[in-house]
């Protein structure tokens, strides 16, 4: 018991590890319904939260205690976060309530390691099977009988690697048909050389289906279906594309090779139902992370028609039937031919958008960050117009003249909005597409060039972009009839222009996406070489398991974060730009923790040089604004101005300056954020170098804070399991540079929720003014 009475909680540490020695314990408790798959690697179980009657999409790691759950792209970290998606609530909440499951207190001493129990003897498959084992492949298995069907899996080089089973047994009580799977390899004994033909996988990562034919057809188009059967019937029924797909089923996409699909143009066949549809949304982003060349997703509602033949050829009628679940080999089984998809590829219906976003809806209560979210595009409208002739298809823009034949006008180009400012004024177009790498490219063409030089002005600028002229026709034609495409297109569709980032509303514009809601879709312009380098690399886990759990003990670490996230919270709060400066000995690790803050919103390109004019500062913050600017050692900036340079930042206004007619020049910059800074002296040391005095003003807008931490270890307070300071620090800076970006989306989505903003404000002002009243002393300056 404290000296107040309250008894002292154990730390989140303590819980987390005794959670997972004691794993079967917990998923038994909040999981009653489950069981260990995988040969007992992992347990799954219904999902509790949704109206789940079967496991199968939920997953935990039985030896790391992280989760997922591959139907809603919900996902966690530890045993902690588990029981917070389950129960609700705050981490808080769910780690107190593991501790008096498991009798974990303030004063448990740390669990001893268990002995290592011996190892039962492992089976590891050879690869390839050597031909004298493949002749002596087992007909049947001991419970399941002979097979329906056998699939090989096999290398580049056509060599077998595994064989899977089908097998089709009696209908369950509901009376749907049952199938089960077993994977056969040849193995060797780990303990001495016998061999023998075991009914186990191959180890991650697993080979895809006809990864011989993927090495023999080059340059064909890929097909990727969710299983072996439906593979199968794809094959039959597209025969242009080499169709595979991945052992397992949709749960296991992630421990499958995608590499061999690096530069290849994919279609997804996701199957009809929920988790086909998540399952497939995630492969996609994995392929667009690897470099596949184009990643399409089969366009389903295809299939609410009905195949027929009309004329020895393919035709559609109304009234199909698409069932949930169905799949290629349903598809086979309803009609379907290579000759309709033929003609549904020929007409551009088959294919659906070249990027999909992912269809699952975050959790309430905790919003996660994605890898690499994509900006969010203006919803089409119904209203919206195509100019006479023109077709937009996944293959080009086509336009059909007199004669009525579709001749190419360029590669994709898909008009997004017309655009405009808040004053109604510089009107434009938002146009969409891919450049020759698959990387896609957005730009707003002001509707002023449209009348100038449209070579010059607007053909120009999208080929140096990466748009494609059609080969076949002659430069002038693609040129006209690209600019009365141009021209002739109407929509109902509205983008906002906008010059600054940051707050608009109740959404957040980041360089390349908008989060939360606003009435209309905001589009960046003119964002200058000045624009921060935001960006994400790994995964909101992976920053807290690499870089957040070491801030944990570490106070500078931890505040340097927490002046990273409040920089949004000004907007909310109503307050002024402020700053805070490290300041102490140059080997103490300065840079590194500026690095750390930087990687909520990017890599270490984030933290920039006091060595900038204050012009160009200027720039820099109003780019920033509602954010973090990070900057790096004070020295570098002329003592002579650094004083009204803080004070300038402090303020969140620039200069106004005349032109050279005396008039008015360009408009004031603004902003409102919060800076962090580095040097070896303070800035009142700084500005005494040249004489300059420092005011009261200057010292309030950024607050000297001493690096050392007087623990004889630096900034630091704790090595955390290192050597030295020097090794923490340099774990930081390659964990920084691998990490990053995630954190500042998360925290963006949770404060842009719907209808929690307002609640958000309160609890922030309550907070603050707690701190405040307990902190700031009665005698304290008005400035302060």
């Amino acid at each position: 018991m404290s000296a107040s009475g309250t008894k002292k909680r154990p730390s989140f540490a303590q819980v987390k590890s005794a959670a997972l020695r004691n794993i079967d314990k917990v998923l038994a408790h909040w999981l009653p319904n489950g069981k260990r798959v995988d040969g007992g690697k992992e347990y799954t179980a219904p999902n509790p939260t949704r109206t789940d009657k079967r496991a199968g999409s939920l997953k935990i790691s039985i030896s790391k205690g992280t989760w997922s759950d591959f139907a809603t792209g919900d996902k966690g970290g530890d045993l902690i976060d588990l029981v917070r998606y389950i129960d609700g609530g705050t981490d808080v909440e769910a780690c107190n309530k593991l501790a008096d499951l498991l009798g974990v207190t303030a004063d448990s001493a740390p669990a001893k390691p268990a002995p290592a129990k011996s190892k039962a003897p492992e089976w590891i498959a050879i690869q390839p099977i050597p031909a004298e084992a493949m002749n002596k492949c087992p007909v049947k298995h001991r419970q399941h009988g002979a097979p329906s069907k056998v699939w090989i899996y096999r290398d580049d080089k056509g060599q077998p690697l595994m064989a899977l089973y089908r097998f089709d047994l009696a209908p369950d009580e509901d009376g749907k048909p049952k199938k089960v799977f077993a994977p056969l390899t040849w193995c060797k004994r780990s303990d001495g050389e016998t061999t023998q033909w075991r009914w186990q996988g191959l180890p991650e990562p697993r080979p895809l289906l006809r990864r011989d034919e993927l090495a023999m057809r080059t340059d064909a188009p890929v097909v990727l279906c969710e299983g072996e059967k439906a593979a199968d019937a794809a094959a039959d029924l597209m025969p242009n594309y080499v169709a595979t797909c991945w052992p397992n089923g949709s749960n296991s996409w992630h421990k499958a090779d995608l590499t061999p699909l690096k530069g290849r143009n994919v279609l997804l066949w996701p199957d009809n139902d929920a988790s086909g549809t998540a399952c497939m949304d995630a492969v996609a982003h994995k392929l667009r992370e690897i470099g596949a060349g184009s990643v399409r997703v089969m366009a389903l509602e295809v299939f609410k028609r009905k195949p027929t033949m009309e004329n020895e050829g393919a035709g559609f009628a109304p009234d199909g039937q698409w069932d949930d679940g169905d799949d290629a080999a349903d598809a086979a089984g309803k009609g379907w031919t290579a000759a309709h998809f033929a003609e549904l590829e020929r007409s551009g219906e088959l294919f659906g958008a070249e990027e999909k976003t992912p269809a699952a809806e975050e959790p309430e209560h905790t919003p996660k960050a994605k890898a690499k979210p994509a900006a969010k595009r203006p919803a089409k409208s119904k209203n919206d117009l195509m100019p006479g002739g023109f077709r937009l298809t996944p293959e080009g823009v086509f336009y059909a003249g007199d004669d009525g034949e579709a001749r190419p006008v360029c590669s994709p180009l898909e008009i997004l909005a017309r655009t405009r400012d808040d004053k109604g004024h510089n009107w434009g177009l938002l146009v969409e597409f891919d450049d020759p790498d698959g990387a896609k490219k957005r730009w707003n063409i002001p509707a002023r060039t449209m009348t100038g030089d449209f070579g010059k002005d607007v053909l120009g600028p999208l080929v140096d972009m990466g748009l494609r002229l059609a080969g076949s026709r002659s430069g002038r034609n693609a040129r006209n009839d690209l600019q009365s495409y141009l021209g002739g297109f109407d929509s109902a569709q509205r983008a906002r222009l906008v010059t600054r980032l940051g707050w608009h509303d109740s959404a957040f514009l980041l360089p390349e996406q908008q989060v939360g809601a606003h009435s209309e879709h905001l589009h960046f312009y003119e964002a200058g070489s000045q624009l921060p380098p935001i960006s994400e690399a790994g995964t909101l886990e992976q920053w807290q398991e690499q870089i957040g759990a070491l801030c944990v003990g570490n106070h500078r670490l931890a505040f340097v974060v927490g002046v990273a996230l409040a920089g949004p919270l000004l907007h909310m709060l109503g307050h002024e730009s402020g700053g805070f400066h490290l300041y102490g000995d140059s080997s103490g690790g300065k840079t590194t923790h500026l690095q750390v803050a930087a990687s909520i919103y990017g890599g270490p390109r984030l933290v920039r040089s006091w060595r900038s004019t204050d012009n160009a500062l200027e720039s820099i913050a109003a780019a920033h604004s509602d954010g973090l600017l990070v900057l790096d050692e004070i020295g570098m900036c002329d003592p002579r101005i650094i004083g009204e340079t803080v004070y300038m930042l402090g303020n969140g206004t620039g200069k106004a300056r005349a032109n050279d007619r005396g008039q008015a020049g360009r408009q004031v910059q603004e902003w409102r954020l919060l800076f962090l800074s580095t040097g070896e002296k303070t800035l009142a040391q700084h500005m005494a170098e040249a004489n300059k005095e420092l005011k009261a003003g200057m010292e309030v807008r950024m607050l000297a804070v001493p690096a050392d931490a007087s623990k004889g270890l630096g900034m630091f307070d704790t090595l955390s399991g290192f050597e030295d300071a020097a090794a923490l620090s340099d774990a930081l800076k390659a964990r920084v540079a691998k990490y990053y970006g995630t954190p500042l989306t998360a925290f963006l989505t949770a404060l842009c929720e719907p209808d929690k903003r307002h609640a958000w404000s309160a609890i922030l002002r309550r907070t603050l003014e707690g701190f405040i009243a307990k902190s700031l002393p009665a005698s304290a300056s008005g400035q302060a």
